[in-house]
């Protein structure tokens, strides 16, 4: 059945440009060798759920049965169609020819990849490149780097290898010294970079190797550690090494009034719960932290400490697309309970243009369905619908990242 006033709210939100505040965006060499659409599902994120074509029609056919109602697919699949222009719905029947359209598209413009997201929607893109953290993909144009930490904490000694295969003294040219000298020269590293303009936002990604409590300094133990071989360091050493580092950064990122994105939820499951971080966002009000992924599925308490905390900013970024409903009813709880709407942000958090598309898609979905509710229910004018759209469709991300 149409419901027409939820096809004015959609469409105005269609008009509106996309700013998204975070992308995993693949270099320019990635897609050199051409893609297929087994190549697109193998670099997204519905090859999470473990169903992955590999060019075979009995590999696709298990796939399509799997995840064909999966809120991933759902939305990539629309993202590939708007990209390439297809009208036919990606099944079983259409692969090959939809495969032969994406393998023609790369083909034909080695810049397609980026400038596909440019021609869909997106006005800016915050980029993190975790295999080198900071980098804009050589596409200035359309994406701002953030700076992922993450390597950072794990440098503890010459040898030692942080995420990514990166070991930071390599990585960073640092020739030794002591833990002061290895501060300095993480904040001169990212000093630099932001005085030239290239840092929007420090990030850290923890949440995947470690709990997110970073409990105040042990600088004792910090010191005891660093310079230790990685086969000579205990596991809680490691972890009190982080935590100062971390803590370092949290003062980093207040000198340089940079938004800290910090990775909750959907991680190590057990302890990702944003309720962990807490202690870090009172410790610290300075600092503005954005709560990526709303916490999922732990959104409610995103919204408390959105709620209780003026230096909290709740991000949807990827929860459009791990569970379109869940985060409706989070964009709700934000816009009811967070200290100020202006404080709200969004992104796709994808690796190539189709998904990040669909992710788009997905959010225009959400916030024109969560909006078109308000007003139906006398909470919100159309005004007002409005307004608040522009603030998260582009606005807000615009402020918060001041690019």
């Amino acid at each position: 059945m149409k419901d027409d006033l939820f096809e004015r709210i959609h469409e105005y939100v269609g008009s509106l440009p996309v700013f998204s505040d975070h992308e995993h965006h693949l270099a320019d060499d990635a897609f050199a060798g051409g893609m297929t659409l087994d190549g697109l599902f193998a670099n997204s994120y519905v090859a999470w759920t473990g169903f992955v074509p590999d060019g075979t029609t009995a590999s696709r056919e298990t796939f399509l049965d799997n995840v064909r109602f999966n809120s991933y697919f759902t939305w990539m699949e629309r993202g590939i169609r708007q990209v390439h222009g297809l009208k036919q719905q990606v099944d079983l029947a259409s692969w090959d020819e939809t495969s032969e359209v994406v393998a023609r598209a790369y083909a034909r413009d080695p810049d397609f990849h980026w400038r596909a997201l440019a021609e869909n929607g997106y006005e800016r893109l915050i980029l993190d490149t975790y295999w080198n953290p900071g980098d804009d993909g050589g596409h200035p144009e359309i994406f701002t780097p953030t700076f992922r930490i993450d390597q950072f904490i794990y440098g503890h000694h010459a040898e030692a290898v942080g995420p990514n295969e990166i070991v930071p003294w390599q990585h960073y040219g640092f020739a030794g010294g002591s833990l002061d000298d290895y501060v300095d020269m993480m904040f001169a590293t990212v000093r630099k970079r932001h005085a030239a303009g290239r840092v929007a936002a420090l990030k850290c990604a923890e949440a995947y190797n470690r709990t997110v409590d970073f409990l105040p300094d042990d600088a004792d133990a910090a010191r005891r550690c660093f310079g230790k071989h990685p086969s000579e360091a205990e596991p809680h050493e490691r972890i009190l090494f982080g935590n100062y580092v971390f803590n370092r950064c949290c003062e980093l990122a207040g000198e340089l009034a940079l938004p800290f994105q910090v990775h909750t939820g959907l991680a190590r499951i057990r302890t990702s719960n944003p309720m962990n971080f807490e202690p870090i966002i009172e410790r610290y009000p300075d600092v503005r932290f954005v709560m990526f992924h709303a916490g999922y599925p732990w959104t409610h308490e995103v919204a408390g400490l959105a709620h209780n905390y003026r230096n909290v900013l709740p991000s949807l970024t990827w929860t459009a697309t791990i569970c379109t409903s869940a985060a409706i009813r989070a964009l709700h709880d934000f816009i009811d309970a967070a200290c100020s709407v202006n404080s709200i942000t969004w992104g796709s958090d994808c690796w190539v243009a189709e998904e990040s598309v669909g992710a788009m898609l997905a959010w225009r979905f959400i916030v024109a369905k969560v909006l078109t509710e308000r007003v139906r229910d006398g909470r919100m004018s159309i005004p007002n619908a409005e307004s608040l759209a522009r603030k998260l469709m582009n606005e807000n991300n615009r402020s918060v990242y001041r690019c």
